[in-house]
């Protein structure tokens, strides 16, 4: 009978500890990427966020995988040339599009020769700089098949570059460009080919099944895709909103596992102790650009009091209460230079631990250019969006009219709002970003080359272009280093943005959601997602 009741107990006991740790993987997941993207053609998009959508829907010619390591994508192999300029990629035989058709070398070569066309107007087309023959086709100098991009057969792809490019294969990786489309599909469909499911005609991982504008995308898994059996997040519901305490609520809720809209400043601090915050450096920046084109913009005095006139560390402090960095240059922290990293080498062109001096200096150039304590001074207006940024421009708000005497109106709308204001240059200030699409300082300072559709402050300097392009045609990475530290020079010189912060964001995040894949390039992938819980 004893005997009996211990092991009657014994069982109990192991069926309790069993309960604890059962594993309860639930397979769905949904995510916010902010609001309604302004396009899902991945030739097209021009967004950071925007590109989490297009590395779930396409696959390139290499792919990240679980570990963020760069693998063969679409291309199962390829050669490089002894001199490494040519890249002759060779593609699965069983890649389909989520139609069933084939994938070819054909869809590449037409993706990337639509994407240098001029007609297409692209704004990432400047990405396919390291392409021979890439820059002049983008200056209308050279027609579109002079781009060195040939199908040999249906699945033989050659790419010929201007120069050894060490982060090529990386680069493809994650560049929307050089993801495939369908001539036949962007033919029958025109522009609405990207927008409706049953025409969204796709290569990766996940196809579109629903579309409801400003509400949701849902992507379920391609049964056509190669590697469907190693994916795990079956189904991603992408739920659009812009709200911060609305995705905060549905975060708490257990609605939303990840949202790329920040928490609510005050809620920071408690969300990083509740393990609701996702601290990720990232090799990018956010910061105003300047209409360096109007008004006393034009005045390069006037923009570097502008930079210096408010407390960086203050609003680290004070307002976002993370673990940023200050932004005292362009390029990232923790990118290579030729010897050591790139920013502790060139230092910064803003000393933001020397407030006071900067206040001094700001108002001594502010009197030279004739606005002495401010007077006569017109009031800019600073576009950004709602929340987060709200409140750090506000902070710079204040300091501008403390320190200099100025006024400024602060216009909150979505982004999508604030970019075509930018790319129209109807903005005196807007608060934008840049994320690197490879882990180097050519891919934060090709962001103002003359090839770029993404500068809209005006700036386009002869010598800053001679570096850049100097840069990307020199095998000697020392050489190539010290062309792109004097390119930074020029840019702040001329100083047509006010640097603020390098990215850290607070994006919330389930506890629950395990599996996701963040890297500092901000292309964060699902696909090995899904919501962890334990029974207690």
């Amino acid at each position: 009978m004893k005997k009996n009741i211990i092991l009657f107990l014994i069982l109990i006991l192991s069926i309790i500890s069993c309960n604890k740790k059962i594993d309860i993987k639930n397979d769905e997941i949904s995510i916010n990427l902010g609001g309604e993207p302004r396009t899902l053609d991945p030739t097209l998009n021009s967004l950071s966020f925007g590109s989490i959508y297009m590395i779930h829907f396409f696959e390139g010619l290499t792919k990240r995988d679980s570990k963020d390591n760069v693998v063969a994508g679409m291309a199962e192999r390829w050669d490089i040339s002894e001199d490494e300029l040519t890249y002759t990629f060779h593609i699965r035989t069983n890649a389909k599009w989520s139609d069933g058709q084939n994938v070819t070398a054909y869809d590449f070569e037409y993706a990337l020769k639509r994407a240098a066309d001029p007609k297409t107007a692209a704004a990432y087309s400047h990405m396919l700089n390291i392409i021979k023959n890439a820059r002049q086709v983008l200056k209308g100098e050279l027609p579109v098949d002079e781009l060195k991009v040939k199908a040999i057969d249906d699945y033989s792809l050659e790419i010929v570059l201007e120069n050894p490019t060490p982060y090529f294969l990386e680069y493809i990786s994650v560049s929307s460009p050089y993801f495939p489309v369908r001539k036949d599909v962007i033919e029958k469909y025109g522009d609405e080919w990207s927008r409706k499911p049953e025409t969204y005609i796709v290569n990766g991982a996940y196809i579109m099944t629903e579309r409801k504008t400003d509400e949701k995308i849902v992507m379920e898994i391609n049964t056509n895709y190669y590697d469907k059996d190693s994916i795990i997040a079956k189904k991603i519901n992408v739920l659009i909103m812009d709200d911060s305490n609305t995705a905060l609520a549905a975060m708490k809720s257990g609605d939303l596992q990840f949202s790329v809209v920040e928490a609510p400043i005050g809620e920071i601090p408690a969300l990083i102790k509740e393990n609701y915050i996702l601290q990720e450096a990232a090799y990018g920046i956010y910061f105003l650009e300047i209409n360096s084109l109007k008004g006393v913009l034009t005045n390069q005095k006037i923009r570097k009091a502008l930079s210096l006139a408010f407390d960086r560390n203050y609003i680290i402090s004070n307002i976002t209460k993370m673990n940023q960095i200050p932004a005292g240059a362009f390029v990232a922290p923790n990118m290579n230079d030729y010897d050591g990293d790139f920013r502790k080498n060139a230092g910064n062109y803003i000393d933001y631990n020397n407030y006071e001096e900067n206040i001094k200096m700001a108002q001594k150039l502010m009197n030279e250019a004739g606005y002495t304590n401010g007077e006569n001074f017109p009031v800019l207006e600073i576009r950004t969006t709602p929340g987060y940024f709200t409140l750090i421009c506000e902070a710079i708000q204040d300091m501008y009219k403390k320190n200099l005497n100025i006024d400024t109106t602060i216009k909150s709308e979505e982004y999508n709002v604030t970019y075509q204001a930018m790319a129209e240059k109807n903005y005196d200030l807007a608060r934008t970003g840049w994320t690197a699409d490879y882990s180097d300082p050519m891919a934060m300072l090709n962001f103002f080359s003359e090839l770029s559709s993404v500068n809209h402050t005006g700036f386009n300097s002869k010598e800053y272009n001679d570096l850049i392009e100097m840069a990307s045609k020199t095998n000697n990475q020392q050489i190539r280093m010290e062309l792109l530290h004097k390119a930074e020079d020029i840019l702040f010189d001329y100083m047509p943005i006010i640097p603020i912060i390098y990215r850290m964001d607070p994006f919330m995040i389930s506890p629950k959601l395990k599996g996701a894949v963040f890297n500092p390039l901000g292309r964060y992938r699902f696909h090995y997602s899904y919501i962890e819980n334990y029974n207690n």
